[in-house]
């Protein structure tokens, strides 16, 4: 490895290759490139700790990964990952929608509650108010329609800000894809936009108690 770290637009190096490949397969969503990163970052098997340093020069370079186990010494491999060139990037965020809400809840209870809601909907709509009940979550399927009120003292909610009512509709199959980073997380952060975007920011924590932050943006449904 060339020692000249002015050659390379990204570096990176972590304690625990461990950590990262956790943090990617809470965001995997299904069987796409992202798999082999993973699969790399496990080189040496799930029960060995490595140390992780990345390389990447620029456009059309590999991706290059240097891992060393912690039980071996002078043991170490290098994994380079072909990379491609995006199209276009997809900006979602708008410099003129301003934030309507904010949500702090706790992660494992804001996890049961999606795990509760009806598996054969397929649309959420959240309404937010100053008002109580402060928040409502309303389901839609084709023959079923549930409801859950959860105000601003619940012991789910650890803060909470509304400037104005608002309803929005989103597929409840894209909210549900953040379950597994829930499922390792402590605090979720919900943010809403006047434009309808949902933010949510995920604080994940491993057992030696590093911490990791994860973010999903969620686009609404448009009216009809």
């Amino acid at each position: 490895m060339d020692d000249d770290m002015s050659q390379y637009y990204f570096t990176a190096s972590m304690d625990s290759g461990k950590t990262l490949c956790s943090l990617l397969k809470a965001i995997q969503f299904q069987e796409i490139s992202i798999a082999v990163l993973a699969e790399c970052l496990n080189i040496f098997g799930s029960g060995e700790e490595s140390s992780l340093k990345m390389y990447y020069r620029g456009e059309g370079s590999p991706l290059l990964l240097v891992l060393q186990p912690q039980s071996l010494t002078n043991v170490m491999t290098d994994c380079e990952i072909s990379t491609q060139t995006a199209d276009s990037v997809l900006e979602l965020r708008d410099e003129d929608s301003s934030e309507v809400a904010k949500l702090v809840l706790k992660a494992p209870a804001f996890l049961g509650l999606l795990a509760d809601l009806e598996r054969s909907c397929d649309i959420m709509e959240l309404k937010l108010s100053p008002e109580h009940p402060n928040v409502s979550i309303v389901t839609y399927g084709m023959q079923d329609r549930s409801c859950i009120d959860m105000p601003k003292s619940s012991e789910m909610v650890q803060s909470f800000s509304c400037e104005e009512a608002v309803t929005l509709k989103y597929q409840l199959h894209h909210i549900r894809l953040i379950m597994k980073a829930l499922a390792i997380s402590t605090k979720v952060v919900v943010r809403c936009s006047s434009n309808g975007l949902l933010l949510l920011q995920l604080k994940l924590e491993k057992e030696d108690q590093r911490q990791m932050f994860s973010e999903f943006y969620i686009v609404p449904l448009l009216d009809d």
